[in-house]
């Protein structure tokens, strides 16, 4: 028999402030659920909540489970297991073509910690926090579901796995890029190319700051509804370029004397291509809808590689040092 789903419109939310950006958030915040917006691999929840002062805050914010699943997940993480599944998983899935399942582990137990989405997307907030209203939204708090009562008193070191974390995100009044088609049209196709490419170029704006989305799609775009300006959202998924530089280096890349980790992030880039991700299936959705080509605009990552390389060696012959 399956749990009931806990996050239902208009039901309350009990929320902890443990790290705030916004001056009015009290430490403790009881938030309403104004809407459902996915239940994916992240639950986002679109709330209202009081704040100290001034009008109520908009907020943003994985399946169904039964209470036999529920109390194994506990004795799981009671019995002290949790880390080392993590980084058995970790490792497994660098192989793996299906992801890691719990009961796998227990064979094999002692493996050698997966990067949690929620820490992953902290951080890529972190890194952006010059461009949050421009390139992402503004971050308001990272907040947790106040304590569950479990039946007996969880110890210290595997109290985090009991944790429901969560992101306040500003409200974007507009509306997803993936569902720009299923409105009329718009008076002109010119608004469509200047929204779409305004994505692209958001999308390589972020990688010109060390960050690659692994996950990167039309869905991870919302669009404001007023300037028609794009935000990136959904950043739990993210590579970030020191720390791709340090793993290559570990690996021993450096110790060929032509590897620069500059060109290698940017050919790491132009591999992954966030732009294209978005400006791609866009013009593909609209030609077979409409009929109507739409060419964008994006990165020469070819002439971005050339320029790196043509850079350090004229400061290399001009003794300059870095360029």
């Amino acid at each position: 028999m399956y749990s009931p789903i806990p996050y239902q419109e208009g039901g309350p939310l009990d929320l902890e402030v443990w790290k705030s950006y916004s001056p009015n958030l009290p430490p403790c915040i009881t938030a309403t659920i104004s809407r459902v917006i996915s239940m994916t691999m992240s639950v986002v929840l679109e709330v209202t909540f009081q704040t100290l002062q001034g009008p109520p805050g908009h907020c943003d914010k994985p399946a169904p489970h039964t209470r036999k699943n529920e109390v194994t997940f506990e004795a799981f993480v009671r019995g002290g297991m949790m880390p080392a599944f993590l980084r058995y998983r970790k490792e497994r899935n660098e192989t793996e073509t299906f992801p890691v399942r719990a009961p796998e582990f227990l064979d094999e137990p002692d493996r050698a910690e997966d990067y949690e989405h929620f820490e992953c997307e902290t951080e890529t907030y972190y890194r952006l926090a010059d461009h949050q209203g421009t390139l992402v939204p503004h971050i308001r708090a990272h907040v947790s579901l106040s304590a569950t009562k479990l039946p007996t008193i969880i110890p210290q070191e595997v109290a985090p796995y009991f944790e429901v974390r969560g992101i306040l995100l500003e409200r974007i009044d507009g509306y997803c890029l993936d569902d720009l088609m299923l409105g009329p049209p718009p008076p002109n196709l010119r608004t469509w190319h200047h929204i779409i490419q305004s994505a692209v170029d958001t999308a390589y704006e972020i990688n010109k700051r060390g960050v690659i989305m692994e996950d990167c799609a039309p869905r991870n775009v919302v669009v404001d509804k007023e300037s028609q300006t794009p935000r990136i959202v959904d950043l739990a998924q993210c590579m970030f370029r020191e720390e791709m530089v340090s793993y290559w280096c570990q690996s021993g890349w450096d110790e060929d004397e032509d590897w620069d980790p500059d060109v290698e992030y940017w050919e790491e880039v132009s591999t992954m291509s966030n732009p294209g991700a978005i400006g791609a299936v866009m013009a593909n959705r609209i030609q077979r809808k409409m009929g109507v080509k739409m060419d964008f605009r994006y990165p020469d990552w070819n002439a971005i590689i050339a320029g790196i390389k043509l850079r350090k060696e004229e400061a290399a012959a001009g003794g300059t040092g870095n360029p």
